[in-house]
Formats: structure tokens, sequence, C-alpha cells
């Protein structure tokens, strides 16, 4: 990222003088309007969890922390933080506690265990370096987002460019000093969203007719209004903003795992003698009940159809509000090649969550980190190895086979197995599932629609 003048004092200060911003209102484009009217956050915002990337002086965390939200922020500038501390300090009795955090946007470690319903960013994605970065961005706030959440953010309109006829088609740099902006074209952001899994729900573009003549009390009117004698706009500017909109806003959602539009890929039916597994309905042939150390199980032997042979649920439980009261770390014991490690995990993240349950069901799970190919570069994820004393018993009742362990949500496996359980915060009525899976070996198991997109939990 180049180097940016938001995190100079002088710019911050000169901001927070020009710019007044409401409290109440979550505020998108400059002098156009805000929540009120879009009404775009369609989500019960009551113990909500939002991150605003880019939150600036704080405005829009104050405006959903009111609304009952548990808010989060990061910032590059800690001038603007600061300022953001200044304006929460009159609401510090009247709202839950918002976590601020001085931190690039690109790197996607802020708040650990903390999955998100909303996450908001207004004008923060022009300060990237090209569009394969705001593609990056957007894959891992996808795997950051609740499933059923909600991203919306905006920036500066492409046809504000000085050479805006070539940005139908194409992403630019609005000059090479360290006040410039990238300007995105329509297909660089949809090509991004929806490559990454977003479906996108809206585009609104945001104009403003003859900025330099509006009065403070006219600006009153939008949330994001100048201070009373600064109106910052020049008259030879209104004539280009009468004719073009200056912002565009982009909602999008995330569709997949215990969020909206489910395709239920893990459902059981004994009584049918039937399973559904990744949409596909599976005759059980063989149901094989075995008791370890007191407790029964029983492993279920599948018709021959691909590579799934077999499967065992091992456990198999509600979230209740009470357990949401867990908020310790957790230590989970690693196998790094070999060598172990140790690795604290926020109590309400569904790994830790996970692993007291299994503990407490007398079940010793062993964990390692598996690397697997993401959009553009390697990753890892956490995955349970193996689960004694019931792997000894399924490794007898499927020889020869392949093992591994699987983890449903609401039947749902999470952004089928490409986000770490680690990353996802648990909610109360949650149904979790932890399933021995037994394929053959040297087969693909697991339905893809690209061959790339295709990874090796085991």
């Amino acid at each position: 990222m180049a180097s940016q003048h938001w995190d100079e004092q002088q710019f911050c200060d000169s901001y927070s003088s020009t710019w007044e911003i409401a409290l109440d209102e979550v505020h998108y484009g400059w002098l156009a309007p805000g929540e009120r009217q879009l009404q775009l956050i369609d989500i019960d915002l009551t113990n909500a969890n939002v991150l605003d990337i880019g939150c600036g002086m704080g405005e829009n965390l104050i405006a959903l922390a009111r609304k009952g939200a548990n808010c989060h922020g990061i910032d590059i500038s800690g001038y603007m933080l600061e300022r953001a501390r200044q304006n929460l300090a009159p609401f510090v009795d009247e709202v839950a506690p918002v976590h601020l955090q001085q931190q690039d946007m690109r790197q996607t470690d802020f708040y650990p265990g903390t999955s998100f319903d909303l996450i908001l960013s207004v004008y923060s994605l022009e300060y990237l370096d090209s569009p394969q970065e705001l593609k990056d961005l957007f894959y891992n706030l996808f795997k950051r987002l609740k499933p059923g959440g909600v991203f919306i953010f905006c920036f500066s309109h492409q046809l504000q460019h000085v050479r805006h006829n070539m940005l139908a088609n194409r992403s630019s740099k609005t000059g090479d000093d360290q006040f410039a902006t990238l300007i995105y074209s329509f297909r660089d952001v949809v090509d991004a969203l929806t490559g990454v899994g977003f479906l996108l729900e809206r585009v609104i573009e945001q104009g403003t007719k003859n900025p330099s003549r509006l009065s403070y009390e006219d600006a009153l009117q939008f949330p994001y209004h100048f201070h009373r004698d600064n109106n910052p706009c020049l008259p030879q500017f209104d004539s280009e903003s009468n004719k073009v909109p200056h912002t565009v806003i982009y909602k999008v959602r995330k569709l997949d795992s215990h969020g909206l539009e489910q395709d239920h890929q893990l459902t059981f039916n004994y009584q049918q003698k039937q399973v559904q597994i990744w949409g596909q309905k599976r005759s059980v042939t063989e149901s094989l009940p075995f008791r370890v150390e007191e407790r029964n199980y029983s492993a279920h032997r599948l018709a021959p159809k691909d590579s799934v042979v077999g499967l065992c649920e091992v456990i198999g439980f509600t979230v209740a509000p009470l357990d949401l009261n867990h908020t310790s770390e957790q230590a989970l014991q690693l196998d790094l090649d070999g060598s172990p490690h140790t690795l604290h995990l926020p109590g309400t993240c569904v790994q830790a969550f996970l692993h007291r349950h299994l503990v407490s069901a007398g079940l010793r799970p062993t964990y390692a980190r598996s690397v697997f190919p993401g959009r553009e570069e390697l990753e890892s994820g956490l995955y349970i190895k193996r689960l004694d004393p019931v792997y000894g018993e399924i490794n007898r009742l499927f020889p020869k086979q392949q093992l591994g362990i699987l983890v449903f949500i609401n039947g749902e496996e999470p952004a089928h197995g490409t986000i770490g359980l680690e990353d996802i915060t648990i909610t109360a009525g949650d149904h979790i599932q932890v399933v021995y899976i037994a394929t053959s070996w040297g087969k693909a198991w697991r339905p893809r629609k690209k061959a790339d997109e295709q990874m090796d939990l085991f």
C-alpha cells in the first residue's frame, strides 16, 4: 500500500474539522442519503457482531452500537482512532464496549475467533493498490462473515475519475502521489465479488446536485455533511457533480453454511435407511453398533455410488444460551509436522466450544493444520486429525479406507471446508455434529464445482 495521507495528523485534523457526521444514523456517501432512506441493513442488530473497516472517527460504530450491536473497528490511522475514542466517550454508559484496533485492512487477523453478521466499509477500499488486492480482501472478509451475513461498502464512482471514459471496464489510479486512490470499474468489482462467492443484492449510485450551493441547514438532511460555514465543495465542481454520481454502494450477502438458503449437506434418516450428504441421497446397507469406554456408537456402510463408503456420527449437540457465557481462552495442543504446539483460541469460537464438548464426552482429539490451495495462494486451516478412542474401532470396521473427520453446523459444512472453525463464533441454537467419514483411497470424495477447488483435509 502506498504511503497514505490518512495516517497523517494534519490531514486527519483537516478532515475532522471539515466533515460533521451523524452519530445516530449509518452514513455512506458524502452529502447523500444514509441508512434511514436506503434501508440496506436488513439483519437484527441486537447482539450482532459488526466490523467497520476503515472506521475513521467511529460514527457508524456508535450508530450501530446504539442499536444493540457488538461493534468492532479497524483503521490504519492512530489519529482517527483517537478521535473515535473521543466520540465514544459520551456513550460509554449507553452502549456495549466498542472495540477499536489500529491495523492495515489487508492483514485480516484482526479480532481472531470473531465472525461477523455485518461488515461495513465507507471509502476505505480505495486505498488498496490493485484490483487483485481488492479480490484478496473480499475473499478474506467472506471467510470472516457469518453465513447469511451482509457486507456493505462504498467508494468513489467510476465516472468521477478524470479518465472516466476508460473506466467502464478498467480500474485505474487517480494519480501517483500519496493522495492517489484506486477507482474501480464495475466489471472488476462484480467479478471479484461473485468469484469469491458473494451474492450481489443491490448497487446504489449516489450524487449531489450543486453541492457548493448547499447551506448548512440543507446539508443536515444527510448524515455525512460539512460543518457550518465550511462547505468544501467548489463551484467549478458543480457541473461535473450534476452530470454523474460521486459514490457507488454495493450490498452483498454470504449464502452458505448455517445461514440462508441451506442445501442441507448432511441429514440422517435411519428409519428409512438413508443418509443425505452434500445433496446426494445414499442408502445405508448395514449399521454397525459398537461400544467404547461405556459409550454407544453406530457406524453405517453406504451402498456403492461414489468414494464415500461409510459414516459415523461421533457426537451431536445443540448450542444452549448458557454456552455463550464461556469467554475464557481455550488451549489446544497441535501437531505441526511432528512437533507439539499450543494454540490459544477465544472461548466463543466454534473450535473451542467443540473441544470442550469432545473432552467432556470422554473423547481425545488430536489437532493439526492442513495446507490447501486458496483463491490465489496457499492457506492453512485447523482440523481434527483424530478422535480417540473411537478411531480404533472405526479403523477396524473400515480397514484399508481413508478416514477423516468432518464438522457440520446445522447440517452444513461451513463454506465447504474452506473456513476454519476457529474463525466462526457460536450462536445459540446451532446444532453441531462431528462425523467420521470413510472413503476409498485415492479418490476425490467431496463434490467440487472445479477441480482446482478440491482440497485434502486428511
